[in-house]
């Protein structure tokens, strides 16, 4: 999402135009600079795992964080995601769909997002494929619509490529890598960066149903964020996910039922200023395995 401190240029009101009302100005400011705090992500399991997940990727959520991961779907998945306020603000709240569906030669997969309120609102759709190089080795490409409309500041919209590589270096390894943004993207007429992100990991399924998972995001801008999250399943119809990240300093937890052939969920973080935020989530899985 966009980044206030970073952004603050495109925030400038065009020559003539004035806000009527300081608290407007304060209530957007506020608003901007709590969320470029927290990348929250998306999908029940990557939070609950502090988003701990460009090594895992193996759900429609992939398309966020490694689209390489993609193929790992191996059947129809749709998916209704929601935050419904963030930190206690409903102004803060985010909305996302998405769904993927495998074919023989690629994986495909769509998602639109949205989040803010009336005064303040970014919306992204994408459309992202995946395929596998080789037995142990998979890519991916995402292209996305982002834009960020501001009551009386007008609007901008930019696109948005993303690509990603995921390998087995043994079978019960995984090794990802994702570049956000690779085209660096802009916004406003200041031509200020959007968020350039570096993405590398690796997930280890040292048992069955259990799943550990490190990684280390960099902005190129700015210091790396590391993250660890883990998954524990029983008996596949339950699933716990726990993880920790710092910059900033945040912990997790999520909880997923799958019955039949859907799936809800539940997953939280706590900021240690800011406190808890809640996540919901239901997916419908057709799964060929």
């Amino acid at each position: 999402m966009i980044v206030y401190r970073k952004y603050s240029q495109f925030l400038l009101p065009q020559q003539g135009k004035r806000i009527g009302s300081v608290s407007l100005i304060c209530m957007l400011a506020g608003t901007l600079y709590l969320h470029s705090m927290e990348n929250n992500g998306r999908g029940i399991k990557a939070i609950g795992m502090a988003n701990a997940f460009v090594a895992v990727s193996d759900n429609l959520w992939a398309v966020n964080y490694n689209p390489a991961g993609l193929t790992q779907v191996t059947g129809i998945q749709c998916s209704a995601f929601i935050i419904p306020n963030q930190f206690g603000l409903p102004e803060l709240r985010t909305t996302a769909l998405a769904a993927a569906v495998p074919f023989s030669f690629a994986t495909f997969a769509l998602k639109a997002e949205k989040f803010g309120y009336d005064l303040y609102k970014e919306t992204e759709v994408g459309i992202a494929f995946a395929a596998r190089l080789d037995q142990n080795i998979s890519g991916g490409l995402s292209l996305n619509l982002h834009r960020l409309d501001i009551v009386r500041y007008g609007s901008t919209q930019n696109i948005i490529l993303n690509g990603g590589i995921l390998a087995y270096a043994l079978k019960t390894v995984k090794i990802g890598f994702n570049f956000n943004n690779m085209m660096g993207a802009t916004v406003g007429r200041m031509g200020e960066k959007m968020p350039q992100l570096v993405t590398l990991g690796t997930c280890w399924s040292p048992l069955d149903d259990l799943l550990l998972s490190l990684e280390m995001e960099k902005d190129i801008r700015y210091p790396a964020s590391i993250k660890w999250g883990i998954e524990q399943k029983v008996f596949e119809v339950l699933a716990f996910h726990a993880g920790v990240s710092n910059n900033p300093e945040k912990y997790s937890a999520g909880i997923s039922v799958k019955y039949s052939i859907f799936e809800i969920g539940y997953a939280g973080y706590s900021n240690l200023d800011l406190g808890w935020t809640h996540q919901i989530e239901i997916s419908f899985i057709l799964d060929d395995k």
